[in-house]
């Protein structure tokens, strides 16, 4: 069939296909076309089928995924198949006498709320007290089909510094966890390494060794290791880098496979990793968030081609509302669209074919590998974590993405790009103040904690300033665009100033432009500018700048003056003449927006 169809075509090279690529870049180098991911291996512009040989197959339980809906009260389970649901995630965690979601203090408490969600696949989360359930647990599978406990000593010492258990006891907790059918216990919850900033390659490498760990932990205990595969399953999180955590996937799959088969021949293909997927509320913002709407949609879809077997979705307003119904219904519908109108359901591995996607999974495996072997060979995830290794490495990873963002060399639209300063969210403080105090949280403890904090979060903390400020009825800052001279660069640098300043949330009054700068800080003293921004040419800033600060300092003596842009031969003289600031592509806006904050409206 194939050569009836193809053969009125010349056949290509790969050598015909790079030499018109090139071509076509009229003497840019191929480097031009080719771009490097986040783990340090380089991706090219095109993959033929000679790429993809040899690449394993991915090994799934069922074809399809459950959407699945995170419940933290009991007004939240009503008709939830109705809803949408295929699944359910019940939260019911206890720190120091404090409750966090759902009421489970009893067997009774259990049945009772399970009974409410029919007969639904359910997650358990209880966290370190999953074992003392471990019985009401396993009896659920009877009328649940799927039931999966959350018990995982090394999540609970990265987000609270302890194990929440005994060490000497964890093998014996496991294999109390195990041996039942259809019920795993055990869970690798590596959403917290990508909720802290971790890389793709970072939480795929760590996940293959934390599961590891606890295979080894469970043969310890005596646990079989049909058994102790069956018990463990995966909770991992969702990045918006939409063909690579894919890729992250399908090679999760393929490597977890890969390990099974080393303990036992073809254990891999009859018990194959179990994943449920969420979303990342690292890249989640607060502001402009219906943006999330697309995010969340983007992630289940990388969720659901790369082969996750229960995808949940965060509201789309999860970052400041109390009550999210509407911003769950929108996360069930979303992926309800990929079943019913993509049919995405009916294939078992749809990301399969595609020359990038397999390409792109091969490689990413091979980083990972790596990087797994290197932690085994150094004593294992467990060894690391008390070293503190894995806990730097993914807080290095997170400070530089937040300087790449601070700097924009990273985008988060609707936070460093394309802000709308008149939006307001003065109840996202509750929020802010959470996440402060979980980085105050003493860390005097046996490991070393990480701690979940969004992207953007720097950029809300200053912001909401703005929005508080507001709320009280007091005064909002005003800003004003002073464009003049070159039509092409005012306005451009016009449109940068407001992308740049909008961030703080301040009135941004833009100009036509004037015919000279006496003329525009007049305007400007009349609308009441608290910040003035000279909008030109870097060549005309060398007129532009002496009337500035002598008009600025005659008119308006408590404005600040600012530059757009940053002309290095007039830095100098621009600093002398009492220029405030310089708002350009290198220039940290965190840091401007601290500045700002302080001086305009306090901390």
């Amino acid at each position: 069939m194939n050569e009836f169809l193809f053969s009125d075509f010349p056949e290509v090279s790969t050598e015909d296909w790079k030499n018109q690529i090139l071509k076509d870049l009229k003497g840019n180098p191929w480097d031009k076309v080719t771009w490097e991911t986040e783990e340090g291996f380089k991706i090219e512009p095109f993959y033929r089928k000679e790429d993809t040989k040899d690449l394993p197959r991915v090994y799934k339980r069922n074809p399809g995924w459950n959407v699945t809906e995170t419940i933290t009260s009991e007004s939240e389970l009503s008709d939830l198949s109705k809803k949408g649901a295929d699944a359910a995630i019940l939260i019911s965690h206890e720190e120091k006498g404090n409750q966090f979601g759902l009421k489970i203090s009893s067997a009774s408490d259990l049945e009772k709320l399970a009974g409410l969600t029919g007969n639904l696949p359910l997650v358990i989360s209880l966290a370190t007290r999953t074992v003392s359930f471990v019985d009401s647990l396993k009896k659920l599978t009877s009328s649940h089909n799927i039931v999966l406990g959350d018990f995982d000593p090394y999540g609970t010492a990265l987000l609270c510094g302890e194990l929440g258990t005994e060490e000497t006891t964890l093998g014996k907790s496991f294999a109390t966890l195990s041996g039942t059918k259809e019920f795993s216990g055990v869970a690798v919850h590596s959403h917290y390494l990508r909720d802290s900033g971790a890389s793709i390659g970072q939480e795929l490498a760590y996940s293959l060794s934390w599961g590891v760990d606890y295979l080894n932990r469970h043969l310890d205990a005596g646990v079989s290791i049909e058994d102790a595969a069956s018990n463990i399953w995966f909770w991992m999180g969702i990045g918006s880098d939409y063909f690579t955590e894919i890729a992250k996937f399908r090679a999760m799959r393929i490597l977890w496979t890969e390990i099974l088969n080393a303990y036992k021949p073809g254990l891999g293909e009859s018990v194959p990793a179990l994943i449920l997927a969420r979303t990342s509320s690292f890249q989640f913002t607060a502001y402009d968030p219906y943006v999330n709407m697309l995010r969340g949609t983007t992630a289940a879809m990388s969720a659901v081609m790369g082969g996750a077997d229960f995808v949940s979705v965060l509201p789309f307003d999860s970052e400041y509302a109390t009550q999210q119904e509407l911003g769950k219904r929108i996360a069930r519908n979303s992926q309800l669209l990929l079943r019913y109108e993509s049919f995405l359901d009916k294939v078992e591995d749809p990301a399969a074919g595609s020359y990038y996607l397999e390409v792109l999974t091969k490689k990413l495996a091979e980083t990972a590998w790596a990087k797994f072997q290197t932690l085994e060979t150094e004593g294992g995830f467990g060894e690391a974590l008390k070293k503190g290794t894995i806990q730097k490495e993914i807080s290095t990873r997170a400070d530089k993405k937040r300087n790449a963002l601070a700097t924009k060399k990273e985008i988060l639209l609707g936070t460093n790009q394309y802000p709308l300063p008149s939006e307001r969210h003065p109840e996202l403080g509750i929020s802010l103040k959470e996440v402060e105090k979980r980085g105050n949280f003493s860390n005097k403890s046996t490991y070393t904690r990480l701690v979940p904090i969004r992207l953007s979060y720097e950029f809300d903390k200053w912001r909401n300033i703005t929005d508080v400020h507001v709320s009280s009825g007091k005064k909002l800052p005003k800003i004003f665009l002073l464009t003049i001279g070159d039509l092409t660069m005012r306005k451009a640098r016009a449109g940068f100033s407001s992308n740049f300043l909008g961030c703080l949330g301040y009135e941004i009054i833009d100009s036509l432009g004037f015919p000279s700068v006496k003329e525009g800080v007049s305007r400007a003293k009349e609308l009441g500018g608290d910040i003035v921004v000279l909008c030109s040419s870097d060549e005309e800033y060398a007129t532009y700048l002496p009337e500035f600060a002598s008009e600025m300092k005659t008119q308006l003596p408590n404005s600040w003056k600012l530059l757009a842009g940053y002309p290095k031969d007039l830095i100098t003289q621009a600093e002398s003449l009492g220029i405030d600031d310089f708002i350009h592509m290198k220039r940290n806006i965190v840091e401007f927006m601290e500045k700002a904050q302080t001086k305009w409206i306090g901390k």
